[in-house]
């Protein structure tokens, strides 16, 4: 019987405060310096796309425009100026999308990441660095919730 409450106990305080401890811990998209430290969070991006551009030499080229919020602004603005020359690694749950290298100070709200994009491959990162991808974040973790759930009840 004291087995049969310990697991109860147990599957409460799963129920209970795992699902926060899932949720809480994760930054979905975070920019940061080449030393690591968090630059700005998806918090400070307004909106991505993808988005065709001539480049410096009059060519086409398929690029991810970044706009920021405000205050998103001018932490970029912070950011840009004190990495020329750097890269600015942006993660998204924890997953290294995409190191730019900063090549101007930016200070007008809008960034563009160029680079070999295809049309899919800048929309996808336009989207995730936007948040589209949500439900998959969602999904992702509720599955990792269910493997530990698993995981706590076969070693019971």
């Amino acid at each position: 019987m004291k087995k049969k409450n310990f697991l109860l106990l147990i599957f409460v305080f799963v129920i209970a405060i795992l699902p926060f401890t899932v949720f809480a811990g994760e930054e979905t998209l975070v920019f940061r310096n080449e030393e690591g430290y968090i630059l700005l969070t998806g918090e400070h991006v307004a909106r991505a796309v993808a988005q065709v551009t001539p480049n410096h030499a009059g060519v086409p080229e398929t690029v991810v425009s970044i706009e920021f919020t405000e205050e998103g602004t001018r932490l970029f603005g912070d950011a840009t100026r004190n990495n020329i020359g750097r890269m600015i690694h942006i993660y998204v749950n924890g997953e290294l999308v995409s190191s730019p290298i900063v090549q101007a100070i930016i200070t007008d709200g809008t960034a563009i990441i160029s680079g070999n994009f295809t049309t899919e491959t800048a929309t996808q990162l336009a989207r995730t660095l936007s948040g589209q991808d949500e439900p998959n974040r969602q999904e992702n973790a509720v599955n990792r919730l269910v493997n530990r759930l698993r995981n706590i009840f076969r070693r019971t």
